[in-house]
């Protein structure tokens, strides 16, 4: 029994190990002690993206400049945290005093996490309840049809 203990510590202990001598594409360990460099941003976590808009109002995004319409330029650091950070409200209660009121946010794309407003809770549970209401009778229809 001590063996086999023994034994599945060691392969754990490789198997944590094994990325700090196993070298990747680039001839480096896939891990190293010294990654803290690797997350700083640099010239190459730095990337100007375009975004224009066509005469349907539909955005478009790419790396090269088009031809004949307005761009804007986008400059992305992959390396830097890139979630906008909310105002939290000053004691009047207003998140940006003086400012225009904050737009509702668009739907979340599909796949996407999502955040949700607390004051909304106590509707998401009652529809939650009557779904697993629904789910309760579709049950119960079921097993009486058999």
């Amino acid at each position: 029994m001590k063996s086999k203990i023994a034994f599945m510590l060691f392969i754990l202990g490789l198997a944590v190990a094994a990325p700090y001598f196993i070298k990747g594409p680039d001839g480096k360990p896939l891990m190293s002690f010294d990654d803290k460099q690797e997350l700083l941003s640099t010239e190459d976590t730095r990337q100007t993206y375009y975004k224009w808009q066509d005469k349907d109002g539909v955005w478009h995004f790419g790396d090269d400049l088009p031809e004949g319409v307005a761009v804007q330029a986008v400059e992305i650091d992959t390396a830097a945290n890139v979630i906008q950070s909310v105002k939290l409200p000053d004691k009047d209660g207003e998140a940006d005093s003086g400012k225009k009121p904050q737009q509702e946010p668009a739907a979340p794309l599909p796949g996407l996490p999502m955040t949700v407003n607390p004051a909304d809770i106590p509707k998401l549970l009652d529809d939650a309840k009557g779904v697993q209401a629904l789910v309760d009778q579709h049950k119960k229809e079921i097993d009486q049809a058999r």
